[in-house]
């Protein structure tokens, strides 16, 4: 997850506590199944579309706790064809 200024004031706190409330980790910590990792970065290069974040190499932007929810939904019920993720 983006933690420079833009992401910040775009609500990038809330997205760290939507990850982990699903995820049920905290920053710097790996899920018990070695799926995700929980970690905070500069910047994805997406200012104009925060809060941003990561996965794989998959770039998620203009994110919301509802977002987040989707999106990890989608890799926890293993939506992932072709090394891509779908949803």
């Amino acid at each position: 997850v983006c933690k420079t200024i833009t992401c910040s004031m775009k609500g990038e706190r809330q997205i760290l506590m939507a990850i982990q409330d699903m995820l049920k980790i905290k920053i710097g910590e790996t899920t018990q199944d070695g799926k995700f990792t929980l970690l905070e970065t500069n910047c994805l290069g997406f200012c104009h579309k925060a809060p941003a974040m990561l996965i794989n190499n998959e770039v998620y932007t203009e994110l919301t706790p509802e977002k987040i929810r989707e999106i990890l939904s989608s890799y926890l019920h293993d939506k992932i064809i072709g090394g891509e993720h779908v949803g």
